[in-house]
């Protein structure tokens, strides 16, 4: 059908990778190794030395349209926008840079999130 442009539907998802973060996109199954930084945070580090940090908050099975809110202004403050939801029901917030890591903690004690889920730490 020459010269009819394709109409975009809402039938399903976006395919997941148009979400990912640059980082993990450019290194999608290239990963080396993954390690806990302190309890709540951890790196994965990929084969060409590229680096994605993840901070772990523990959030109720059910949220409300302020708490999305909250935590997206917080994802858009310091990771460029890239958060997940993970399938028990925790926060990851993605960041490329680990200068952002502290001030993110403080923002989150602040609001009240508890961080932590991995390692030695309590899960949600």
């Amino acid at each position: 059908m020459a010269g009819i442009p394709q109409r975009e539907t809402d039938i399903g998802p976006p395919h997941y990778d148009k979400m990912l973060p640059p980082v993990i996109k450019a290194n999608y199954g290239k990963w080396k190794y993954h390690e806990g930084i302190k309890p709540g945070v951890m790196v994965h580090v990929a084969e060409g030395g590229d680096k994605i940090f993840t901070v772990r908050v523990a959030s109720p099975r059910l949220v409300g349209t302020d708490s999305i809110r909250e935590l997206s202004d917080l994802a858009d403050k310091y990771c460029d926008g890239y958060l997940r939801f993970t399938s028990r029901n925790n926060v990851e917030f993605l960041l490329s840079d680990e200068g952002k890591i502290e001030p993110l903690l403080k923002d989150l004690e602040t609001a009240k999130l508890p961080v932590g889920g991995m390692n030695n730490s309590i899960s949600n």
